[in-house]
């Protein structure tokens, strides 16, 4: 299976990232596989917005972690 992230180091998080995008690409009903046979712009525009989900997702879990460390009186992770 030919992976869209191949020739992109993968940054930390980067399971977590790609794991939303591809609940978002299957909540319309595509697979990355799916999305790769599909015309450039279309793809161009699943794939913004799919980022786009994951990225608000990883904040949101970010937000989270932030906020349980200062309950526990704790430093801010990294």
């Amino acid at each position: 299976m030919t992976d869209l992230y191949a020739d992109v180091m993968p940054p930390p998080g980067g399971d977590l990232e790609k794991a939303y995008i591809v609940e978002y690409l299957q909540g319309l009903g595509y697979t990355l596989e799916d999305v790769k046979a599909l015309p450039a712009a279309k793809r161009h525009d699943l794939l913004c917005a799919a980022s786009l989900f994951a990225s608000t997702r990883l904040v949101d879990v970010e937000t989270r972690s932030h906020l349980i460390s200062e309950m526990h009186g704790g430093e801010h992770p990294l």
